[in-house]
């Protein structure tokens, strides 16, 4: 395919068709959990086209290239596509390597990262995220795919003022809902919502008083002379500019206001009410699950990593200015509006957790809260228990003996843990050793179970 710089024409692309008279993925949505955001304000990103413009002559003019047409190796044949994820595989092949080869010659490297491949450093799971290198691993640019027959996103303005609630229009809204979700998870400034024939190019902007998403629609066979091609490329090299916004969380309180009277020391105190001030009890065997404003939870974004189901991550609970103190956490998130089942195998966890009540804090990390945010996500907030015990190291005896000690804890208690290795093995820096990732915990059946199981903590 031809192209040249700084317009970036993309005529020559692989279509995305229905195949006639075939059958595709349902144009309404499932039963599922609905996303419910903080968004507040949703207007025009009038500067775009200006924006991502200036973006790639700047990036033209750094790399030395001229503006003579250019060849780049995609794909170019006609795919039929009957749901989201044939949406996707064919984006990765006529587009997304694309803009990759264009932002190579632009001296910009970087991939766009499937959920849950490599080492991405990222709070839920998105379709693709944009990520520079495997030392820096945060998503610059969070990507979300949806079908054109399910979500048109032409009218998604409308239906966000209530002008327009028609099918199409609604899970317009619900997309875009729930890429601002992940793209307020990591602070991100920068996302696009697509549907392979039109895409929502959006900007996160943030006041002390306001949260307000920018967008602008290209089509991809539109009038006007932005390509989809040159919007891609500039959305990254804007975001490789500047990417980060620091994490919401309460305004402050204006000076010379006490606790009393102060409107944000009230809705502060009232959220870590409703969140049980991180010290949940159980209750017939499970723990309630909870709504946790996300301005009480601080992700330390660099520490996230993928775990069995969703990710780990650690975390700071903010308490109220007066009277208490921020508690540091580790959360283990899943996604369940992409990943409804993944609930179902917290949900075990959580019930683990309960039934072990008098381990926590002593074999087990202690369960501070079950939480969602926003229909989005569901975590546990557990109390932080050190470092796994890494694959390359030897175990001793002492170690190997307290490790088979706090296993046999659960094990007294009628449980197998469910899962032996060593990543499940935490050790404070002062030796004491827990076992943590209890979704596979259940009630042991007899004796010979439990014996098999210590017996692979000296496989380990």
């Amino acid at each position: 395919m031809q192209t040249s710089l700084p317009d970036l024409p993309f005529t020559n692309y692989g279509k995305a068709e229905l195949r006639p008279f075939g059958t595709h993925s349902t144009a309404e949505s499932t039963p599922r959990t609905y996303p419910r955001t903080d968004l507040q304000t949703l207007t025009l990103w009038t500067s775009f086209p200006d924006n991502i413009h200036q973006a790639i002559q700047s990036a033209t003019a750094r790399a030395h290239l001229p503006s003579t047409p250019f060849t780049i190796e995609v794909s170019t044949s006609t795919r039929f596509v009957e749901n989201e994820e044939k949406i996707r595989t064919h984006a990765t092949v006529a587009l997304h390597e694309a803009v990759e080869k264009v932002l190579a010659k632009l001296g910009v490297n970087g991939w766009f990262a499937l959920p849950g491949g490599g080492n991405v450093a990222i709070v839920g799971d998105p379709d693709f995220s944009w990520i520079m290198s495997t030392r820096q691993p945060h998503p610059k640019v969070i990507v979300e795919y949806t079908t054109w027959w399910a979500a048109d996103l032409t009218y998604v303005f409308e239906a966000f003022d209530g002008t327009r609630d028609d099918t199409l229009s609604k899970q317009s809204l619900e997309a875009l809902q729930q890429i601002y979700g992940y793209m307020t998870f990591n602070n991100n400034k920068f996302g696009i919502l697509t549907n392979w024939q039109r895409a929502l190019f959006l900007h996160r902007v943030e006041t002390s008083d306001r949260k307000t998403l920018q967008y602008y629609l290209i089509e991809l066979d539109g009038p006007g002379h932005i390509s989809m091609l040159k919007a891609w490329v500039g959305m990254v090299l804007l975001a490789e500019a500047d990417w980060f916004y620091a994490s919401p969380t309460i305004s402050s309180v204006p000076p010379g206001l006490n606790f009393g009277t102060s409107a944000a020391w009230k809705n502060w105190a009232r959220a870590f009410q409703d969140a049980q001030e991180y010290r949940m009890l159980p209750h017939d065997g499970t723990y309630e699950c909870l709504t946790l404003d996300l301005r009480l939870c601080c992700f330390n974004l660099s520490s996230a990593r993928r775990a069995s189901i969703g990710c780990v991550v650690d975390a700071q609970f903010l308490a109220p200015p007066v009277g208490k103190s921020n508690l540091q956490v580790v959360c283990k998130v899943v996604d369940v509006l992409r990943y409804p089942d993944a609930a179902d195998l917290l949900d075990r966890e959580v019930r683990a957790y309960a039934a072990l009540e008098h381990l926590q804090g002593n074999v087990i990390p202690k369960l501070y809260g079950f939480y969602e945010i926003w229909g989005i996500l569901r975590l546990i907030a557990l109390e932080p228990v050190g470092n796994a015990i890494p694959e390359d190291e030897q175990i001793n005896q002492t170690l190997r003996t307290k490790m088979k000690t706090a296993l046999q804890c659960i094990h007294v208690a009628g449980y197998i843990h469910g899962d032996i290795a060593r990543r499940n093995f935490c050790r404070r820096a002062r030796g004491a050793v827990f076992l943590v990732d209890l979704e596979r915990c259940r009630r042991s059946r007899n004796q010979s179970e439990l014996d098999d199981e210590m017996n692979e903590v000296d496989g380990l």
